[in-house]
This record gives C-alpha cells, sequence and structure tokens, in this order.
C-alpha cells in the first residue's frame, strides 16, 4: 500500500469503524506510516493520537513534536497545534515563542 491519501483512508476506517472492525491502535500505524512517508495530514494525525491517546499511550511531548513536523510542512492544522507553547502543553510554557509563531505562522 503506497498511495499516501489510500493509507489515510484505511486509518480513518479503522479509527472510525467503517467498513472495519474499529481499532484505534491500527489506525495509529497508518497514521504513523503515512507520516513516515511525508504526508503532512498523516504527521498531524499522528501528534493527535499522542494528545489523545489513540491507539498509543498518550505523550504530549510526542503530539508537539508531529505537530511541529507538519507545521513546518505547512499544515494549519499543526501550526495552530503549536501555539501550545501558550499553554505549556507537551511543550515548556513559552509566550513569547507562542506569540511570534501565531504572527508568523
Amino acid at each position: 500500500m503506497g498511495d499516501m491519501a489510500g493509507i489515510i483512508n484505511v486509518a480513518n476506517c479503522y479509527q472510525s469503524g467503517i467498513g472495519a472492525e474499529k481499532d484505534k491502535y491500527k489506525a495509529f500505524i497508518y497514521y504513523q506510516k503515512s507520516a513516515e512517508m511525508g504526508h503532512v495530514i498523516g504527521t498531524n494525525y499522528v501528534g493527535h493520537c499522542y494528545q489523545n491517546g489513540i491507539g498509543v499511550e498518550k505523550d504530549e511531548q510526542k503530539a508537539f513534536i508531529y505537530y511541529q513536523k507538519s507545521a513546518e510542512k505547512g499544515d494549519s492544522k499543526g501550526m495552530n497545534h503549536l501555539g501550545d507553547y501558550l499553554d505549556g502543553i507537551g511543550i515548556e510554557k513559552d509566550e513569547h515563542k507562542a506569540f511570534i509563531i501565531t504572527k508568523n505562522p
């Protein structure tokens, strides 16, 4: 399975239980595979999984790292999550960095 959009769709199906038995771990694995292939949305989904403990142990630091990777690839959702600097979620609280990132995405 090499099509990144297809991999995301399979992950979404596992996460939602559409056409397959709901399996959050398998969803995470497919999101991770798409992220490893460079898919920006998959990268953001991996961050979401880590932040919320979907198919993987909750880890806000790893979530932040994946959100940062997606933001660096131009993903607006990833950029939005970098505002977590403001709240200190998964990263040391830094209001100045939050301001700079929000001002200059």
